[in-house]
């Protein structure tokens, strides 16, 4: 594989991200037990993971890597890094811990997995090196405070293109710079996926998926409703998600009083689309919905300073969210999939009314049961009944 062959040797030899390297050998320069891990944030194929194996070469470290997805609770994470966390070589040579995808650390089956890496990076004597894909995701801001975070852009789009030149050439390969360009545009800046598809002649667009900030950014400050289109469909939650995260950013924007009134026409139009949607089951109608955002609010704020505001929850339920959010975000969890919704739509639309029906000791007992739950949702279910009904 073209991508093995020519990985790079050296960090000096990475293409992009020189910023992110040097604040990377900084950090390890002045590394002493106790101190803060490298939390390495950004999207695949931006050299996150190159980027450890090179320092560890270049510091002589030993390297254990571990995907923290793979292992997801305290208990196996101990097993695994527990003993490696306080070790050294038989000739005394510091290890380089790596916990890759600590993004997909620790849904409901154990709530200690985060607290365990945080604990054990101050124990440590060794230092760590974390990486995730999602810079918005709960594990990354739960673990910012014991981190130094070192953000992992794409390259500029012409230095990967010189890259790809130059293995081009490495190979001996006739290719113009007109498909080098295509390749390097369908990348979007994925280094790794822009050199399979050199090797392999076949050029595809790559499926971009944002996180829901980054989404509703690139939409408002698309360049046209193409753009902005494109930047919709990367999305990542529901439909009913991606308008609730629009309203919130429009409603929030220092907009003109004609701005403002076409902005959320658009969008009360949009809502109706997915009411009838919802209530005919005529999901057909969904390839209309990201093209009647795209063309005509976009145009409705195009020039207009408008920034993401996505977290427009109602106040008392912010207070709710932040008093008891283990159990509100597991229960959203538990919900959501059986309501055909995402988790935050379910805690905004469908928890109010759930957890008032809870007023009953006999339904809460059953929906405790139905949905796997620990027994203290029952007491948990009752309180916020009453809370309901007061």
């Amino acid at each position: 594989m073209w991508t093995e062959r020519y990985r790079p040797k050296a960090l000096g030899a990475m293409v992009g991200n020189e910023e992110a390297r040097a604040k990377l050998v900084a950090w390890l320069e002045k590394w002493k037990p106790g101190a803060k891990a490298a939390l390495l944030v950004g999207p695949p194929g931006t050299g996150k993971t190159t980027a450890v194996h090179l320092i560890a070469t270049r510091f002589g470290l030993n390297l254990v890597e571990l995907n923290a997805s793979d292992v997801r609770t305290k208990e196996k994470l101990a097993r695994r890094v527990g003993e490696v966390m306080a070790s050294t070589s038989l000739f005394d040579v510091k290890t380089l811990i790596f916990l890759d995808e600590v993004d997909g650390l620790a849904g409901r089956a154990d709530y200690g997995a985060v607290e365990f890496i945080k604990d054990s990076i101050r124990k440590s004597d060794n230092p760590v090196v974390m990486a995730a894909n999602d810079p918005e995701s709960d594990q990354v801001r739960k673990l910012a405070s014991s981190s130094i975070l070192v953000p992992m852009r794409p390259p500029p789009p012409r230095e990967v293109q010189l890259y790809l030149r130059m293995i081009a050439n490495e190979e001996k390969m006739d290719i113009g710079d007109e498909k080098l360009e295509s390749i390097v545009k369908s990348a979007g800046g994925d280094i790794r996926y822009a050199i399979n598809s050199l090797q392999s002649g076949v050029q595809d667009s790559k499926d971009i998926e944002l996180t829901a900030t980054q989404s509703i950014s690139s939409f408002f400050d698309a360049p046209d409703s193409g753009s902005a289109l494109r930047a919709l469909r990367a999305h990542p939650g529901q439909p009913r998600d991606k308008l609730r995260d629009l309203v919130a950013s429009v409603a929030k924007a220092d907009l003109t009083a004609d701005r403002r009134a076409r902005a959320l026409d658009m969008l009360s139009r949009a809502d109706v689309l997915m009411g009838r949607i919802g209530r005919g089951k005529d999901w057909r109608l969904l390839r209309y919905f990201d093209s009647l955002l795209a063309y005509e609010l976009w145009g409705a704020v195009t020039g207009e300073s408008v920034q993401c505001a996505p977290d427009f929850l109602p106040w008392n339920l912010q207070v709710r969210v932040w008093n008891d959010s283990r159990k509100i975000k597991e229960l959203a969890a538990a919900v959501a999939p059986r309501l055909g919704t995402s988790q935050r739509g379910s805690m905004v639309q469908d928890l109010p009314f759930f957890t008032a029906l809870c007023a009953t000791k006999k339904f809460r007992e059953k929906v405790v049961a139905a949905l796997d739950l620990e027994e203290t949702f029952d007491a948990f279910l009752a309180k916020e009944a009453a809370r309901t009904w007061r």
